[in-house]
This record gives structure tokens, sequence and C-alpha cells, in this order.
């Protein structure tokens, strides 16, 4: 009879444990640094809301032109203004310069043309043209006072400016007007093309 010793044995011997073969993941691209937390997404948001704040309140902005009371520089309708903050409360701003402002009698932006800076003597009214008439006043002379502007608009019969509300505080002054843009079809510089003349010197 066949000893059943080495049958036992077949039975009883360990087997090896087979492994299975995991698949390798698939590496996934980083996130850029800016995304990721929620928390970091928030500041990040937060800072580039603040930085463009502070750009289009004290360093350049645009705005829509209208009205007819800078005509021929402005069209009445169709233009937007290139504006330097730089220049608010009027900062570095020079006579014939073009400037937006706060209008002191409403809420409205007005833009006008600076034709009066502290201690000038400009005229009051509107000139009169070569023949005398033209709805000339009497030739008023007003100095401007400290801390304001005598701003008119370059078309004088459509412009309500300094000649009806007076001498303009600096404070109201918004910015610079630099430049035109017409949507996809024009880019002006506004340039000053005023020279202020000196008074000739005394013998």
């Amino acid at each position: 009879m066949p000893s059943i010793t080495p049958i036992l044995r077949g039975l009883l011997r360990p087997t090896s444990p087979t492994t299975a073969t995991t698949p390798t993941p698939t590496a996934t691209p980083p996130l850029p640094p800016w995304l990721g937390h929620p928390t970091r997404v928030f500041l990040t948001t937060l800072k580039f809301v603040a930085f463009t704040h502070l750009i289009w309140e004290y360093v350049i902005s645009m705005a829509p032109a209208s009205g007819p009371s800078m005509l021929p520089t402005f069209e009445v309708l169709g233009e937007w203004l290139l504006m330097s903050k730089v220049h608010r409360f009027g900062r570095g701003v020079a006579v014939g310069d073009v400037v937006a402002y706060n209008i002191p009698i409403n809420e409205e932006v007005g833009v006008k043309r600076v034709l009066g800076l502290p201690g000038d003597y400009v005229l009051m009214d509107t000139p009169a043209d070569e023949g005398g008439g033209g709805g000339g006043g009497g030739g008023r002379m007003i100095q401007v006072p400290k801390g304001h502007c005598w701003i008119v608009g370059d078309n004088l019969v459509a412009s309500r400016d300094s000649r009806e509300i007076g001498p303009v505080p600096l404070a109201l002054i918004r910015g610079k007007v630099i430049a035109t843009v017409r949507p996809f079809s024009e880019f002006k510089w506004i340039t000053n093309s005023m020279e202020r003349v000196d008074s000739p010197a005394e013998d």
C-alpha cells in the first residue's frame, strides 16, 4: 500500500500568494499657484479688484464724451476720453489743458478747457466778434482766486462754464484729458497748443 505521506506533504505545502498587478495612476498636471484652496482664490481675486480700482481711481480711466460744448475738439457723441488721474485736484494742470471736473451745481461730470489758474486775470464774459456783435459782454475782468481755476468750453455759444458758475475749485478736478478714442477706428492724443505769454520786461 503506497504511503500517504508524500500526498499529505503536497497538500500541506504552503503556496505563494498571488500578487495582483496594480495599475499605475496617470499623473495629473499641477494647478497654477493662484488656484487651489478657496481662500487663496478669494485673496487673489480681492488683490486683482483692489489693484484695478487703484489704477482706475488714481492713474487712468475712460469715460464717454457727450454734448456740444467742446466742439470741434470732441464730437457730440461717439468718442471716449482717456483721462490721467495723476492730475486730480489740478496737480500739474496748465492753462490750455482740457480737464474733467465735478460740476458744482449738480452731480454730473463736465469737460472744459482751463483758461485761468490762481492769480490769472481772465475775461468774465463772452468776447464780442470783430464787428462788435456776437453777444459779447462788457469786457469785465476777474482775478482767479487761490485754489480755483477758470474753465470754458471750446464752443462758447453752447457751453455752460465759469462765465455762469464762476471759478471752479481745483478740488473738483477729476483728471486731465490726454486722448480721445473712437472704438475700433481712431486714437488721438490731446495736446496743449496754447503758449503762455509773459509780460514784456520793463526798461
